[in-house]
């Protein structure tokens, strides 16, 4: 069976609210709804109304289960019989191995070396192969596609994928029907799945907010591509987030960006470091890196003339415990 990605955009065309409207249904028993949530200590320190959008506390700890759940339902039962298989850096595997443990589906995640073992215990518990393949996300890639094609099993690509792309899109219908209008949503990008699809939402419900995404300085590859107006691979990617740290966009991922995405900002790893202890202190949660990046580029923002709410995706809140102490360490001595 292997894998042929389909990377026509029929369905993103045919999107609208009432299609929204069904994929959210569709996905409902495997997902929360998670809140947009106030938050008083970072609307003070800004000047504007700050709101978090809290897929750390979704199923699995991160917003890809949307996407998988979503994935999963719209394909074949036959083509789905030997299982399915996918490359992550964690919360995509997860979010798969779910979805397929709740459907009885066999599932098998490579993972790059250095993936957390906090989400390498969680992929194990819901019943996932776990194989450690690759120094990078982009190796494991490479290798899942080709062991796809050795056992005959459907490859799940984490973000290049309309289904994957429309179950995302969820997010924004939750944004966009709990505020009115906001100003902004502040999406982290890795390969771009999450933010194309809030922007897709955006783009049917909300067409006056700008979508900005977030990129980590050490794996900026999206906005090397945007602005190099073609996609392109990073021959070195370094960052602890390891929720983004992606060589090469999608292609689909790629044009929604440069069709939707109004700015990208990159930002430092002391800056996601300093933001992993401000959403502690003010907002009292605690988000992986990948999730804390949005809130490092309100550093970035000029909000003068911007009077509606700012929403900061807070994508996951699967890091590592030791990761956490290193933070503390270098934050606090």
């Amino acid at each position: 069976m292997g894998n042929q990605e389909n990377l026509s955009d029929n369905k993103l065309r045919a999107l609208d609210k009432m299609k929204l409207r069904q994929i959210r249904a569709g996905i409902d028993d495997y997902i929360n709804w998670t809140p947009c949530s106030y938050c008083e200590g970072l609307s003070e320190e800004y000047g504007v109304d700050i709101y978090l959008k809290l897929e750390n506390l979704q199923r699995t700890g991160a917003f890809k289960i949307r996407g998988n759940a979503h994935k999963l339902s719209n394909l074949d039962e036959e083509k789905l019989k030997e299982g399915v298989i996918t490359a992550s850096s964690g919360n995509h595997g997860l979010g798969l191995s779910l979805s397929a443990c709740l459907r009885t589906i066999p599932a098998t995640v490579l993972v790059p070396e250095g993936t957390p073992e906090i989400k390498i215990k969680k992929l194990n518990s819901y019943g996932a192969e776990v194989i450690v393949e690759g120094s990078t996300y982009d190796e494991a890639v490479g290798r899942a596609k080709k062991l796809a094609e050795d056992r005959d099993m459907m490859y799940i690509s984490s973000f290049d994928d309309q289904d994957i792309i429309l179950g995302n899109a969820t997010m924004g219908w939750e944004i966009f029907t709990t505020l009115q209008e906001p100003a902004m949503v502040i999406c982290p990008v890795g390969g771009g799945g999450g933010v194309s699809g809030v922007s897709l939402a955006r783009n049917i419900l909300s067409p006056g907010t700008d979508v900005v995404g977030v990129e980590a300085e050490g794996a900026a590859s999206m906005t090397s591509s945007l602005a190099r107006e073609s996609r392109v691979e990073l021959d070195n990617i370094e960052t602890l987030a390891d929720g983004i740290k992606v060589a090469s966009p999608g292609r689909l991922t790629f044009s929604l960006a440069r069709d939707n995405v109004r700015d990208m900002i990159n930002v430092s790893e002391d800056d996601m470091q300093e933001s992993f202890l401000k959403l502690m202190n003010k907002a009292k949660i605690v988000a992986e890196l990948a999730g804390c990046a949005p809130v490092a580029a309100l550093d970035k923002i000029d909000f003068s003339g911007v009077s509606g709410p700012v929403v900061c995706l807070i994508s996951g809140g699967n890091i590592d415990h030791q990761l956490i102490g290193k933070i503390l360490k270098n934050n606090l001595l």
